[in-house]
């Protein structure tokens, strides 16, 4: 029997799972090999150990914790997954855009009428925002002006409210003084 048969029933062994036949013929080997016999002296000696440690018990939230790292460690790897995917279909497009797509348009003369529309489109959007600048000035020296016409309009509204309350004050200051007399 070969050594790394052995390391398995040494294993077995450890475990307590190992039938008689099996036990007999890892006896028999260790007694010729002195390698596999300082392995099995090994292995009984480390599981002698680990049983002499006392009892942990894991902390109260502990399954908790692992739980969800584990849905965590999840949505990450499904969030890669679809991010691989999107990636893949991206690069798919790209390919099918460059040696299908645009061979078919340049072959139909599909492309000239679309530079003409592009053209077109660029040259409204063009007329648009030249319209833009040359009104946007105009429009706000006319906010401007509503500004201070407001301003003013407010000024003078507010001073006619002061007024009427420093008259109403007065009048109520002569009422009192005649009252006192």
């Amino acid at each position: 029997m070969e050594c790394s048969e052995i390391s398995n029933l040494i294993m077995k062994y450890v475990d307590g799972d190992i039938s008689e036949v099996e036990r007999k013929l890892l006896n028999k080997h260790k007694l010729s090999c002195e390698r596999c016999n300082q392995e099995f002296e090994m292995m009984t000696e480390m599981i002698k150990c680990i049983n002499e440690l006392p009892e942990v018990s894991p902390p109260y939230d502990f399954e908790a914790k692992v739980m969800g790292k584990i849905s965590k460690q999840r949505v990450r790897s499904s969030m890669l997954n679809m991010l691989i995917g999107a990636v893949g279909m991206l690069a798919f497009a790209y390919y099918m855009i460059i040696f299908v797509i645009l061979p078919f348009i340049q072959d139909a003369g599909i492309g000239q009428m679309l530079l003409g529309y592009g053209r077109f489109a660029l040259d409204l959007i063009g007329k648009y925002i030249m319209n833009i600048l040359v009104y946007l000035p105009i429009t706000i020296d006319n906010l401007l002006i509503l500004r201070n016409i407001m301003i003013k309009d407010y000024m003078h509204i507010m001073l006619f409210i002061a007024g009427a309350v420093m008259i109403f004050n007065l009048g109520l200051i002569r009422i009192i003084n005649l009252q006192r007399e």
